[in-house]
């Protein structure tokens, strides 16, 4: 049966309890803050809505217990006077400000999502007009466990696990299973990796053998706040070991140590979001960047993303943190999602088509399954009125009965006499009991109801019978409402109603932010099975969930025999990604979780899905470090076409088309694939097109697994859908892959000009001579600029072919000469189209280099071998000027046999950011920048790289030339104001590998280099 829970001073040991018990209210719940007010319960049309006044059902409970405490006793530590609360509204400075005005004090905030604060009871309603305060509610508890994760009696005895360079004697069953032990084995543990634990501890089962040594506040590796009062932590800080359960924070930590030995382990424990928050803010600050948090919340958004869990990842994505949460353990009864319908018209939803008007809500208190209160609900919603103003949202209360005499038939729907008269035994405690939730949505709560509601059950054969009812009538046109019923405990739903699809739409898990890794189950730990339990997607606005699967239920020291659950799902993935964080393999934040997700083998259905998603955690072999041998280049005679993701025109190997767009990262196979590039090739030449973007951001070709992820970009996108092009030259990484990553997705063009393979020594052909950069072609008539002999300067017609004469002006010899490098810019485009650059006479080409828009400039690198005749022709498919820069050449078997200009491949990465280092450049300055004396040696001839300009004042240009040359008239990269853009260049550096930057408008200039040409010996 129930009991009623009433606040008081709570013991580590009924924090579970509290879990479970709070928001009951065993009436039908009044309207305002004087609880003595009737419930009205009459239709109300929007112009007779009262004004917003307190109807949150957990917030009323708290009035009604404090105010008992007036009435009975003073001995009780307990405010009686004022009650914790959180307004939600976007405008937090606003409304912070109103509530202090009204004696409020701020314990914390959410930007744009709550304010949190402790405030008189008396001035709750005047709170509840405050302008821009949407609802106010009792803080949401948003750390609590899962259910299905229940430690096992027995015991796992140190130093049964295998030697190695493990963290501990004893080492976990997913080092194994994901491949981690032979990183380990190479050395790469992790360290120097910090990451942050979220969960309740007990400190006294933690063995430094196991997890290292103790977080304290006193080392600065412990966090707690509190705010809900509910004794998590001391009045210094520190965390209040959680006895009925707290092993499972510190399951966490030995997973995460077992997986990642060099990590150093950050923990926190907090209560509300505004809590959670506050520990982002103090793991960023103490240089964290990962996050592993495997416990569960209640509703706060409409499962699409939003909402103030997922501002606070919002938070942490924006310091750097990738933040890994279990997925949730909902998928075997402990979610529903139905459509509401009311045949009968008496106001009570029915949930079937037998017409139940009940629910059933079957109770698991058995043995190991924790404390007897264990039944309460992670919130009802129907998300489809998230949106809608206040009076056009439908009102629904909740009604649950708890009894042992509806346990069986299946179907039973009584009237309401019959649930207050039955009593089947003439004991009234075998009769029914009722708690209500009904929050009013027509002043503005969230269609949202039951949040953290829940009570204790003291009779094993009860069950919890459930009844949605509407208080006021669906608004005239409106579409039946989608409503989900979420539990928060190990009770189930009556299988008949169940649902697994949608069951990891919850906070945090729902995220949007690409730094957010959901991972469900995979469980046995060795199997290829997903969990009977893990949560399933898709979230409300039908994004795939989980993220990614990783191993659950392993043997654990601390735990016993079986850790289970998506909460040793999440451990697992954050210790692999320590591990490529330590490689040096991606940036925190976005990169690394991105890298992280792709690192798997598929299950289920080929592809993402939205039980398994995109694969299980599975760490690739132990990555090399590429070849540094000087190559030579190996020009197409006509560049091919290797990836082209969108659906009417895919191109690409087999197992990427239908994965369009890319979403993340994606492995492209360079060698053997399309292009036929040989083995041993060490890099290729490629022109890139982002076509379609979600939205405005970067895309980077990197060599899979050889270069750091997110660490430097290839090209930039201004605005969602742009099309934009840039040459790259890449180096090939693991199994002869490039890798193309999109930090928001889009869809992608990759075209091959060439490749570049090692040279054996000196050789006459392959080799870059870089030039001082000379102008060949310029069409724009007041400029004057040079065009083909016998041509009349003008705007190309589309469809026109334009021909580039190369006079001995620019530099080239007349003989020795395969392919010219050139800067190709498109000037003052009359309409969107592109430039195809081709040797003099070509047919039959389908590539491009330069894709414009109107009115925009845009510009690319090429390598475009000559024409029979010695020169290159330039198609347009509308009307555009064309601008093309020399800047060097590729030599042919007619040239001199020399081991200058051969290509050598380094590790992507930043060599110069002037948001970083000098500060912005002014408009018409030069500006040295060194590109030698670390990755690229002293002596090269020239560089490869790309450079980026960023917060642009004005529209204009940069050159980059050797230091101390004379400033040609030439460009290397044209720039919009305020748009961030990208070019790739070959550039000829001085000897002592100095480059003069000139801007002609001020900018930011960011330059990253991939590889450099040698110089003489």
């Amino acid at each position: 049966m129930r009991s009623s829970f009433g606040r008081s001073a709570i013991t580590a040991t009924g924090l579970a309890t509290l879990m479970l018990c709070a928001g009951v209210v065993p009436t039908a719940g009044a309207r305002t803050a004087d609880v003595r007010t009737a419930d009205v319960r009459t239709a109300r049309t929007p112009a007779q809505a009262p004004q917003p006044s307190i109807s949150d059902t957990r917030l009323l409970q708290e009035i009604n217990t404090r105010a008992g405490h007036r009435r009975t006793t003073q001995s009780e530590s307990i405010d009686i006077q004022r009650v914790p609360v959180e307004v939600l509204t976007s405008d937090t400075a606003a409304v912070a400000a109103a509530t202090r005005r009204l004696g409020g004090d701020i314990t914390g905030t959410v930007p744009g999502q709550l304010v949190q604060a402790i405030v008189p009871v008396d001035q709750l309603d005047s709170l509840a007009r405050t302008p821009g305060a949407t609802f106010v509610q009792y803080p949401r508890l948003v750390s609590r466990r899962e259910p299905t994760e229940v430690a096992n009696p027995d015991t796992v005895a140190a130093g049964a696990g295998a030697a190695g360079a493990e963290f501990g004697p004893f080492t976990a069953q997913p080092v194994s299973i994901t491949n981690a032990a032979a990183w380990h084995s190479a050395g790469i543990t992790g360290a120097g990796v910090r990451v942050g634990v979220i969960d309740y501890f007990d400190l006294t089962v933690w063995n430094i053998a196991e997890h290292g040594p103790v977080p304290t506040v006193a080392n600065d590796h412990l966090f707690c706040r509190d705010s809900l009062g509910v004794a998590v932590c001391f009045p210094d800080g520190s965390i209040v070991n959680d006895v009925s359960g707290g092993n499972h924070g510190v399951a966490v930590v030995e997973t995460v140590k077992d997986m990642a030995p060099g990590a150093d382990i950050y923990i926190a424990s907090v209560t509300t979001a505004s809590d959670l928050l506050a520990a982002v803010d103090w793991f960023a600050a103490h240089g964290v960047a990962i996050i592993t948090r495997s416990l569960g919340a209640a509703f706060d958004g409409p499962g699409d993303g939003t909402g103030p869990l997922a501002a606070v990842v919002d938070a942490a994505a924006a310091r750097g943190i990738t933040w890994f949460n279990s997925g949730g353990n909902d998928a075997a009864g402990g979610y529903m999602r139905f459509t509401a319908t009311d045949v009968d018209n008496d106001g009570r939803m029915e949930f079937g088509p037998d017409g139940d008007e009940l629910l059933r809500i079957n109770h698991d208190i058995g043995p190991g399954r924790g404390p007897a209160c264990n039944f309460w609900f992670d919130g009802i919603r129907w998300s489809n009125d998230w949106y809608l103003p206040a009076a056009q949202v439908t009102d629904y209360r909740i009604e649950v009965y708890e009894s042992t005499v509806f346990t069986l038939g299946q179907h039973f729907n009584p009237s309401d006499a019959q649930l207050r008269r039955l009593d089947f035994d003439g004991d009234p405690t075998n009769g029914t009991q009722q708690v209500t939730y009904d929050s009013n949505q027509r002043t503005g709560a969230p269609p949202l109801e039951a949040v953290d509601g829940g009570y204790c059950v003291t009779n094993n054969e009860a069950s919890s019978f459930l009844r949605i009812v509407r208080n006021t009538a669906t608004p005239t046109g409106a579409v039946p409402d989608t409503i989900e019923i979420a539990l928060g405990s190990s009770a189930i739903l009556e299988s008949d109603y169940s649902d697994a699809a949608g069951s990891a739409a919850k906070p945090v898990v729902d995220s949007r932010n690409p730094a957010l890794v959901a991972v469900g189950a995979v469980d046995p730990a060795a199997g290829s099975t997903i969990a009977s339990y893990s949560s399933q997607g898709p979230t409300t606005d039908g994004r795939i969930k989980p993220d990614m699967s990783a191993p659950s239920c392993y043997a654990l020291v601390v735990w016993g025999s079986c850790f289970n659950g998506t909460s040793a799902a999440s451990p697992v993935a954050a210790g692999m990604a320590a591990l490529l964080l330590g490689r040096g393999l991606a940036v925190s934040g976005a990169p690394l979780a991105a890298l992280t997700k792709h690192l798997v083998t598929d299950l289920g259905i080929p592809g993402p899905d939205n039980v398994f998603g995109s694969g299980k955690a599975r760490l690739p072999a132990v990555p090399t470090g590429g070849s540094t041998a000087p190559g030579v280049y190996r020009p197409l005679s006509v560049p091919t076409r290797l990836l082209d993701t969108r659906t009417a025109s895919a191109v690409g190997p087999g197992n990427l088309i239908g994965a369009q767009p890319i979403s993340g990262l994606l492995d492209l196979p360079v060698i053997g694939g399309i292009g036929a590039v040989p083995v041993e090739a060490t890099s290729v030449a490629v022109n890139i097109t982002s076509v379609g973007s979600v939205t405005g951001s970067y895309l980077q070709a990197a060599p899979t697994l050889r270069s750091t992820l997110g660490g430097f970009s290839t090209l930039n996108v201004a605005t969602a859908g742009q099309t934009r092009p840039n040459f790259a030259i890449v180096p090939i990484g693991e199994a002869g892959s490039i890798s193309l990553y999109m930090p928001l997705g889009g869809n992608v063009i990759v075209d091959l000009l060439g490749y570049f393979q090692p040279s054996g020594g000196p050789r006459p052909e392959g080799r870059l001579i870089a030039l001082d950069p000379v102008r060949v072609l310029d069409t724009r008539p007041n400029e004057a600029g040079p065009v083909p002999s016998g041509w009349s300067p003008h705007r190309p017609a589309a469809n026109e072919t334009v021909r580039v004469e190369l006079p001995a002006t620019s530099g080239l010899p007349a003989a020795g000469v395969a392919a010219v490098v050139v800067n190709i810019t498109a000037s003052e485009a009359g309409a969107e189209g592109f430039l195809r650059a081709m040797p003099t006479g070509t047919a039959g080409a389908t590539t491009s280099n330069v894709n414009y828009l109107p009115g925009a400039n845009s510009a690319t690198h090429a390598i475009v071998p000559l024409g029979a005749d010695g020169t290159i022709s330039i198609f347009t498919n509308a009307t555009t000027h064309i601008l093309v820069d020399v800047e060097g050449y590729i030599t042919n078997t007619a040239a001199t046999s020399s081991g200058d200009g051969q290509f050598v491949s380094v590790p992507p990465g930043r060599a110069y950011d002037s948001r970083t280092t000098g500060g912005i450049h002014t408009g018409g300055s030069a500006r040295p920048v060194q590109l030698t004396g670390s990755a690229i040696p002293t002596g090269a001839s020239a560089v490869s790289l790309n450079l980026t300009t960023d917060q642009q004042q004005a529209g204009g240009f940069v050159t980059l030339y050797p230091l101390g040359s004379t400033q040609p008239r030439a460009s290397n990269l044209n720039f919009d104001a305020n748009r961030p853009v990208a070019n790739a260049g070959l550039i000829k550096v001085s000897p002592l590998g100095g480059v003069a930057v000139f801007v002609n408008q001020t900018t930011h200039v960011i330059i990253d280099v991939n590889g450099y040409f040698t110089g003489p010996a």
